[in-house]
């Protein structure tokens, strides 16, 4: 049996052939029931039940449980209930297997691919002397051709998003416990649960989540004492947020604690052997920051059920970024810390703006701004940097070449074409290609340690296209 907020779904071998007449009569006397759907799997079926709220949903859990187990009487249904259950649980709703529909979208992203082959085909021909007829109905196929892929793609995505409140409500009673565990008194709070994420990154959230919030319980938020004396209310706050942001989403773990001891995590990493005291002084706040991620760190003496085993943040961090994401952490000492998880909305397909420079990089869509040319004479010097003024506003500028090494010239007709990012970055670049969809790959391990790079694709044309990661952009430069 399976819980996911007001549904309840009972798979064919629990049931096991089981009369679920009973069951279904008895929830619609209570007024509690919504919809029953059929879920068909292997010639046998299961059922996904929808109450009115989350409350009945649990009162229905424990009638469920007694009824599985058998502890609740059954009578044999009559041919007219028969009917009547059939009617109920005949919808236009089936269940598919989760590798059915992730082999469907592979096949889907090779299509896209060969789309994307038969564009650049297109210009071939356009470049040879062939009717120009032929190669208008050549060009009105392939464009049909584009929109069924992409309809096909949409859909399978589609299937495959899902709340990522289906992930935060598994928490509430994960805080209430370790709260109460710990002496301390927590009001928890969840935003943004309607934004949707794939199935296959929100399956992979639990456990870095999970992390999160214990370190924000026992090492953030003080207990009620420690907080009067701080002038802060008993009640510690701790906030699970999900917003979207272009093509990614964005989840925050958030308290008003104590803040980390950049001074404290020094020490403790000096005393493992870590870090050498010299190092450690030279050391500024947000560097010594980034030293919880050491693989084994904890600032805990002791260890308990909740903290000191020296498993934590390293473990956040790689499974996020095997995700194709990135963790930042912001703290301010007596006013709390803010986790962010910065994940990919999924983890397959996506449009590009295409670029040149001693070889094809590739931006998401969904991060650029603008693209637009300016005369090199406007771009200013400052101090070590350089600027640009664009309708009031002042963006550093980044060279695509400098931050590759290539050398490339980016300057034509003394003009320079600036791709202007979502980040508050002008990003300098000799030629823009223009835009593809793509089906994004992984990086291999040996350069997966490259910031500059969130992963790689395959174009229609056979090149390889390496895709930037427009929030490492400021940082490598």
């Amino acid at each position: 049996m399976e819980k996911e907020g007001k549904i309840i779904r009972i798979e064919a071998h629990e049931l096991k052939g089981r009369d679920a007449w009973p069951l279904l009569k008895e929830m619609e006397e209570k007024g509690w029931l919504t919809k029953v759907s059929l879920l068909s799997c292997g010639g046998e079926y299961g059922l996904e039940i929808e109450l009115k709220s989350k409350e009945h949903a649990e009162h229905c859990e424990v009638l469920i449980e007694d009824f599985l187990a058998g502890k609740m009487a059954i009578e044999e249904a009559s041919l007219g209930n028969r009917d009547i259950v059939r009617e109920i649980t005949e919808t236009q709703t089936i269940r598919i297997e989760q590798g059915k529909i992730d082999r469907l979208l592979g096949l889907a992203g090779e299509l896209i691919i060969g789309t994307n082959g038969l564009a650049h085909l297109v210009k071939r021909l356009e470049e040879l002397e062939i009717p120009v007829e032929v190669v208008r109905e050549f060009k009105e196929y392939q464009a049909l051709l584009n929109r069924t892929s992409w309809g096909i793609q949409d859909i399978i995505m589609d299937m495959r998003l899902m709340p990522v409140g289906f992930v935060f409500e598994r928490f509430r009673r994960v805080v209430r416990e370790l709260g109460q565990e710990l002496g301390k008194k927590v009001q928890f709070k969840v935003q943004g649960e309607e934004v949707t994420i794939d199935r296959n990154v929100a399956a992979s959230l639990y456990e870095p989540l999970l992390h999160l919030v214990r370190n924000a319980l026992d090492h953030g938020l003080e207990g009620p004492e420690e907080r009067r004396r701080a002038g802060k209310p008993e009640e510690g706050e701790l906030l699970l947020k999900a917003e979207r942001r272009g093509e990614q989403v964005v989840i925050v773990v958030k308290d008003d604690g104590a803040g980390i001891d950049a001074e404290a995590v020094k020490r403790k990493a000096v005393s493992r052997g870590l870090i050498t005291q010299e190092r450690a002084d030279r050391m500024g706040f947000s560097e010594a920051l980034e030293l919880i991620f050491t693989p084994g760190f904890s600032t805990r003496e002791e260890v308990s059920s909740v903290s000191g085993r020296g498993v934590g943040m390293d473990v956040v961090r790689e499974t996020v970024q095997r995700l194709g994401g990135k963790v930042t952490v912001r703290s301010e000492p007596g006013t709390g810390t803010e986790v962010a998880l910065e994940l990919p909305i999924s983890v397959s397909i996506t449009k590009v703006v295409l670029l040149e420079c001693g070889g094809i990089y590739g931006i998401p869509v969904g991060e650029v701004k603008e693209i637009v040319k300016v005369e090199a004479a406007k771009i200013h010097s400052l101090k070590e940097a350089e600027v640009v003024a664009l309708r009031e506003t002042v963006y550093p500028v980044v060279r695509l070449s400098h931050l590759l090494g290539t050398g490339t010239r980016q300057e034509e007709n003394g003009e320079v074409t600036l791709v202007v990012l979502l980040s508050g970055v002008a990003l300098a670049v000799p030629r823009v290609l223009g835009e593809q969809d793509v089906v994004l790959k992984n990086l291999p391990p040996e350069l997966a340690s490259f910031k500059l790079f969130s992963g790689a694709a395959v174009l229609g044309s056979g090149d390889i296209a390496l895709i930037l990661d427009t929030s490492c952009i400021g940082e490598v430069a």
